[in-house]
């Protein structure tokens, strides 16, 4: 396969990874609290959490709504970026796919801490972190995409090219 089908194919992936990775995220990590830390079997969990999903209170519907929307916008992100890029110049390509990966990364490490930390320490309050969380990633696409740039100029030097 050519380089530039390698990158179409990556693109592909990593848009759908983020699109469907950010909507499964909460959800896959309540299952994983009640598994692990509650010591629930998985099919009571599975069921707790099914009974849940647009249970008035519990929301879990809309907590994955929330926490996917910054990853939908990722995905569309890594389609603009990595799906125009050119071929030509292969040393954009590489800088841009690890500022996106940085970034993505750190949006996925935050996101799931937020939900892991809520889901541990129950509180009425604590359920406001999830209508801060979408912000707070947002912001951080930026802020990681810039970060992976940085790492990239000095991790791919332009004879690289």
């Amino acid at each position: 396969p050519t380089t530039l089908s390698r990158l179409r194919y990556l693109t592909r992936v990593a848009v759908w990874l983020s699109a469907l990775g950010g909507l499964l995220l909460p959800w896959s990590v309540m299952l994983a609290v009640d598994h692990f830390v509650h010591h629930l079997p998985l099919d009571r969990a599975w069921q707790s959490f099914r009974l849940h999903l647009f249970a008035p209170g519990y929301n879990l519907f809309l907590v994955g709504i929330l926490t996917a929307v910054p990853f939908i916008v990722l995905a569309f992100v890594i389609l603009l970026h990595l799906g125009g890029t050119s071929i030509q110049v292969p040393l954009i390509a590489r800088r841009r796919t690890l500022g996106l990966a940085c970034a993505g990364f750190g949006m996925l490490a935050v996101a799931s801490w937020t939900h892991v930390d809520v889901l541990i320490h129950p509180d009425a309050q604590g359920a406001l972190a999830y209508f801060f969380l979408p912000i707070v990633l947002l912001l951080l696409l930026p802020v990681g995409y810039a970060v992976g740039r940085l790492a990239a100029r000095v991790l791919l030097p332009h004879r690289a090219a």
